[in-house]
């Protein structure tokens, strides 16, 4: 049997003429990822530093016993690591075996809350890649395997453009501030000098073109505006969340991007009143399946819409691989749950809808309203739509603009208006507006101190 010809870095050619394609058509490789694999590219390539954290890693992956007990190099258990890390005066002598264990569970629970990021990454183990979920930039390390370098994509197109430096000089600044509490509980155990990080996107993909940056730095103008107030307000408010805060933004920002590869406005419909009337929710199980139609196509639309470098045979390859076609739309799936807009979680549930999670809602509400400003609910609505593609029923232009995209019938008394009531009633929950007198919202940061 003959085997598959590998490249000279050990992936096949199919493989490789699979990342050509993704790098001419989205500029990094899509994978299974999840908003901690997108932080461990982006922060690494915008302070282009890194650190090793294997005391870190093997403390915060519990094993109960050595895979192979002649293996000494197998620290992992907790009998061995224990006294590696008295006798390295990482841990008290104070604190006995069984608090040990314990103390391994809280580390998982803190720096894995992502969930299947973190794995064992040093011998014996040949782990799949680790990620943590980063309080600070102290625990930032480069073993990461399912980011597909999206963060180092997303740092140079904001390089390209004023706006998008000033945005990122604002997540220096951001990521200097004192770190939350939670980052002192593993920093006994971080490394006390950090390594260069060397970026090997160039050597995966080959260089991005500047007209190209420059060109996709224009067309998400607006987004970029909007993480720059993300940041500015997360700065001014020094949110024990801020770095998180500022993830989930920039994910929203990777998922518009992919939404516009199909060359379409997009336009999301949230479910605010979750699933209780049948027409919103179909409608909005609508407008994301034809969002993902048209991502998973994107490919395809912009091969026959302009001359590309990309090599016939490469293509082929793509074209011919159902594998490859379908990692677009787990890609497109994953992210858009993972960042909280996109609902049921569940991998099995096969009909999704637009839902925006609380956390996720004052993130986009973060990035639109500056410090000490005012919004009406409808000038709120607007700006959602026109900066992050979610349509809540709530500023008079809603309903039209679903008719000239072919939503089915939705009437503005029974369906819109109710769901713009409920969105409503989501903000005034989280403390983003206050309703002063009937028939006015008012939408600010901080609702209820401001008006």
């Amino acid at each position: 049997m003959l085997k598959p010809r590998r490249t000279k870095e050990g992936i096949s050619a199919d493989a490789a003429a699979e990342r050509r394609v993704h790098a001419a058509f989205l500029g990094y490789q899509p994978k299974r990822m999840k908003p901690v694999h997108f932080a461990t590219s982006f922060l690494l390539a915008l302070t282009e530093r890194q650190y090793e954290l294997e005391l870190l890693n093997k403390a915060s992956v519990p094993k109960a016993a050595p895979r192979d007990k002649k293996n000494l190099l197998d620290e992992y258990p907790s009998d061995r690591l224990y006294p590696r890390l008295v006798e390295l005066e990482r841990l008290s002598s104070d604190i006995d075996a069984e608090d040990f264990r314990a103390l391994r569970a809280h580390l998982n629970a803190a720096y894995n809350n992502d969930g299947a990021a973190l794995n064992a990454a040093f011998a014996p183990y040949n782990s799949p890649g680790t990620d943590y979920s980063a309080p600070s930039l102290r625990y930032v390390s480069n073993k990461s395997k399912n980011h597909g370098y999206s963060g180092t994509f997303v740092v140079r197109v904001l390089q390209a453009t004023a706006e998008g430096q000033a945005v990122l000089e604002g997540c220096r600044r951001l990521l200097e501030a004192p770190p939350p509490p939670l980052a002192d509980l593993g920093a006994p155990l971080l490394d006390e000098f950090d390594e260069p990080f060397a970026d090997r996107y160039d050597e995966q993909f080959g260089p991005l073109d500047s007209d190209r940056l420059r060109l996709l730095g224009s067309e998400m103008q607006a987004q970029t505006a909007a993480i720059g107030r993300l940041v500015q307000n997360l700065e001014t408010s020094r949110s024990a969340y801020a770095l998180r805060f500022l993830i989930i933004g920039l994910c929203g920002w990777l998922f518009v991007y992919m939404m516009k590869r199909g060359g379409s406005d997009p336009l999301l419909l949230v479910d605010a009143l979750q699933g209780t009337n049948p027409r919103i929710r179909a409608q909005s199980r609508a407008s994301y399946a034809r969002q993902l139609d048209i991502f998973s196509a994107s490919y395809d639309r912009q091969r026959d819409g302009k001359a590309t470098e990309l090599s016939a045979s490469d293509w082929a390859v793509f074209a011919a691989s159902a594998d490859a076609r379908q990692t677009l739309d787990d890609h497109f799936r994953d992210l858009g749950v993972r960042i909280g807009f996109v609902q049921p979680r569940a991998a099995n549930a096969k009909r999704k809808h637009i839902e925006i999670q609380a956390d996720t809602l004052r993130v986009l509400v973060l990035s639109l309203i500056g410090p000490r400003q005012i919004m009406t609910l409808s000038e709120l609505a607007r700006a959602l739509r026109q900066t992050w593609c979610i349509c809540v029923g709530a500023d008079a232009e809603d309903a039209q603009l679903l008719r000239a995209q072919r939503f089915g019938p939705l009437d503005s008394d029974e369906d819109l208006q109710p769901n713009a009531a409920s969105f409503q009633a989501l903000l005034v929950r989280l403390g983003l507006a206050v309703e002063p007198s009937d028939g006015l919202t008012l939408c600010a940061i901080d609702a209820e101190d401001l008006i």
